[in-house]
């Protein structure tokens, strides 16, 4: 069960092609570095495995090519410094230009912590309090009279950590050829805007914290108005231009100088996005460009000020507030993971067209970011982690053995049969012995293991599908890869 066989939501999928492997790197390494450098490359182990079996290694290149990733960058960190960055891939698969240390990528949610600093920032030079209220300091746009403050927490800690209560809505982005709304009318969810509200809280029953880029909307409007500068500007000299992040921006639209230096976002079958990237005009949530070298130089930046008062961003006693657990499991625009010389940070990035993880150990200073220029990367994200993590002895990021439970055969057959996902794209479900084989239209089959009574699940790539009945007949089933969820009716 090789390459070919991820699971999609449309009927037609051309063939994989193969992908341009360059490996752009950052100069002479080491004889140990490099080893580890190919440790990782020919390392790379997809996140579950059967209780029982080795997990299989896989190499780089192949998994570009069976994901269809077009390009993936990695700034590994290692005893508090940047030990080797890599860039493999091309930065369009239908220009060929091969990516390089240089290319760019949009973040998504590493923003936040971006946005988190500037806050700090500002509140060490006493702009700003991070426990004042920031609906009371905003003067371009208020809250509606049908908004209830009592049941909220707008002060700028719980902006920062997600825990404002505010809309979880995630921002679309926009093409190239529309108007890009103002921050009112995206708070207001009116056009040209393309969500809805983004005070009006989830319908979902509330609790403390929730992941809302609706939270850095209103973080970003509260700062213009407090200092009168646009948010890329404040970036620009308080994280930027300090820990030496020469092409990382948050300007809308891309500057002329710094696209030529940027990647193509590309979708799950390998197209190229239309426009190459959606503009995100929602600076402080999702806008940001980057690459992983300049972003771990900003995350060990913070690390230095929290240690010995190094870092040129922060102060130390502003870093050790800001790199730390806040509300529950959310800090400043991470999250929280481990304890003790365990402790790790982490945030995963996703806009249209790219995904992008960061992860740092702060105590052992050991961690990550890896960005890719596809809507499927955080599988291979993932994989990526597992291979790093063997190579330098991470705590986490080991592959789960997960134990097959055999159903009786009547569960299995009830479970057969054909299921629509879309127009023209089936899938059609069968059995054998212990397991199901899944064929969607196109592609090559997959096997999927019980979990559950109708829970089942894949090895390679790693999927969970959930059937669903109501007393009676199997209806349909629900499959999940990461972030993408498909839906399909049963037909026959």
């Amino acid at each position: 069960m090789k390459s070919g066989k991820v699971i999609r939501s449309w009927a037609a999928i051309p063939a994989v092609t193969a992908v341009l492997f360059a490996a752009a790197g950052c100069g002479d390494t080491s004889p140990a570095v490099a080893r580890k450098i190919k440790a990782v490359e020919k390392g790379l182990m997809s996140s579950v495995h059967l209780q029982g079996l080795p997990s299989e290694k896989f190499d780089l290149s192949e998994r570009m090519a069976f994901y269809r990733i077009p390009a993936v960058s990695i700034a590994v960190i290692d005893q508090k410094e940047i030990v080797w960055a890599r860039a493999y891939g091309e930065r369009d698969n239908q220009v060929h230009q091969p990516a390089s240390n240089e290319t760019l990528f949009q973040g998504g949610a590493f923003s936040q912590v971006v946005a988190s600093a500037v806050v700090y920032a500002l509140a060490e030079q006493g702009r700003v309090s991070l426990d004042e209220d920031a609906g009371e300091g905003l003067s371009s746009w208020i809250f509606p009279p049908e908004f209830e403050p009592k049941e909220r927490h707008l002060d700028l800690r719980s902006l920062l950590a997600h825990g404002a209560g505010l809309s979880d809505q995630i921002l679309p982005g926009y093409a190239h050829d529309v108007q890009l709304p103002s921050l009112p009318q995206v708070l207001d969810g009116t056009k040209p805007a393309a969500n809805g509200p983004l005070w009006v809280p989830p319908a979902a029953a509330p609790v403390r914290t929730r992941y809302s880029e609706a939270g850095y909307v209103v973080l970003e409007t509260f700062l213009t108005d407090r200092t009168g500068e646009p948010f890329d500007r404040l970036a620009r000299d308080r994280v930027f231009h300090p820990a030496g992040m020469r092409d990382s921006t948050f300007s809308v639209p891309l500057p002329d100088e710094l696209r030529a230096k940027a990647a193509s976002g590309h979708l799950r079958e390998g197209r190229p996005v239309s426009g190459l990237w959606k503009r995100y005009p929602e600076k402080a949530a999702k806008s940001l460009w980057t690459t992983p070298s300049e972003y771990a130089l900003f995350l060990l930046d913070l690390l230095r000020s929290a240690e010995n008062g190094a870092g040129k961003i922060l102060p130390p006693e502003a870093a050790r507030s800001m790199l730390g657990r806040q509300l529950e499991s959310f800090g400043p625009g991470f999250l929280v993971e481990g304890r003790d010389d365990d402790i790790q940070f982490l945030s995963r990035g996703k806009t249209h067209g790219f995904a992008c993880a960061f992860v740092l150990y702060p105590v052992r200073g050991q961690g990550a970011v890896i960005m890719t220029n596809s809507d499927n990367g955080f599988t291979l994200i993932d994989e990526i982690l597992c291979a790093l993590s063997a190579a330098y002895e991470w705590p986490g990021y080991k592959p789960v053995a997960k134990q097959v439970l055999r159903l009786d055969s009547e569960t299995y057959k009830s479970f057969t049969g054909r299921y629509e996902a879309g127009p023209n794209y089936y899938l059609d479900v069968t059995w054998e012995d212990y397991y199901l084989v899944i064929q969607p239209t196109g592609q090559a089959a997959t096997r999927f293991y019980a979990e559950g009574q109708t829970l089942f699940y894949s090895t390679d790539p790693y999927i969970r599908i959930q059937f669903i009945r109501d007393k009676g007949p199997v209806e349909s089933l629900v499959l999940w890869q990461q972030d993408f969820e498909l839906r399909a009716r049963k037909i026959g």
